[in-house]
């Protein structure tokens, strides 16, 4: 006997009624009702997942940066198998217009007018195909949220390097020294204010006592003159002359390094009767 492919679980528990009658005789009716409950637990096992996903909620605008258009996410909907997808609606002037789907819980809509405010509803789907109740309807705003290019600025042509030279020439007496210092300009541009720091005396640092042509201080061991107003600049091939008086006890003490605005000068000592 051969059999047709039925078209529902219930007319397959009919044909296996008959075959069944058809064999046992007698034993037909039980075997009919096997059959018909065996189509009864098929039919439930086909149509197992019936639920829903939750309501989407929890939604906000701008939630990434860096983007054209309107940008906004929610909060992930629960499901007893899971959630596969989301379907984001526009409203329009017509109703609401399926716009895209997400896979993910955020959607970027870059078809709008920038400025403008937007209302949506976005609905959540399972693996079986079922829907969610729509979201509330959510207002977002179309912006171009990314970054303005930054000039690259141009680099400024290297300045030419400072260059200098002192001439330290000193009168000792017994417990005193006068110095004076002349202070060239041996570069090619203007220094224009200007600091000399006499550093690390040998083998003793003097006392600082007066000066002249310069605002002079002494910090622990070493000297420091600082430009006036009338002397601040000093042109590429000039110089200028300062000085001061110190004190000492024993061995006539002489500057080791000499430094303009933080850059050594090449230098030279004269002592004078």
């Amino acid at each position: 006997m051969r059999l047709h492919a039925p078209r529902s679980w219930t007319a397959l528990a009919a044909s296996l009624a008959l075959v069944l009658a058809v064999v046992t005789g007698a034993h037909g009716t039980a075997s009919a009702a096997s059959a018909a409950g065996f189509g009864a637990a098929s039919d439930a096992w086909a149509a197992a997942d019936t639920t829903p996903p939750s309501k989407p909620t929890g939604f906000w605008d701008r939630c990434v940066y860096d983007y054209k258009g309107v940008l906004f996410c929610w909060a992930p909907s629960t499901d007893d198998v899971g959630v596969v997808a989301y379907d984001v609606y526009r409203e329009t002037a017509t109703g609401y217009v399926k716009v895209g789907t997400s896979t993910g819980t955020g959607f970027h809509d870059p078809d709008v007018a920038l400025w403008t405010f937007y209302t949506y509803i976005v609905v959540a789907r399972d693996a079986a195909g079922n829907l969610s109740e729509p979201s509330d309807p959510f207002v977002a705003y179309a912006r171009d949220d990314m970054p303005s290019p930054t000039a690259t600025p141009t680099p400024s042509p290297p300045q030419p390097a400072l260059k200098c030279h002192v001439k330290y020439e000193f009168t000792a007496r017994r417990t005193g020294l006068s110095a004076s210092l002349t202070i060239s300009n041996t570069g090619t541009t203007p220094i224009s204010g200007w600091t000399l720091v006499l550093g690390v005396w040998e083998p003793q640092a003097p006392r600082l006592i007066s000066w002249y042509s310069a605002a002079w201080s002494q910090t622990g061991t070493s000297f420091t003159a600082r430009h006036l107003a009338w002397n601040r600049v000093i042109p590429p091939g000039g110089s200028v002359r300062t000085g001061f008086t110190a004190a000492y006890y024993g061995v006539t003490p002489v500057p080791g390094w000499f430094n303009l605005n933080d850059v050594s000068c090449s230098n030279e000592q004269w002592p004078r009767s």
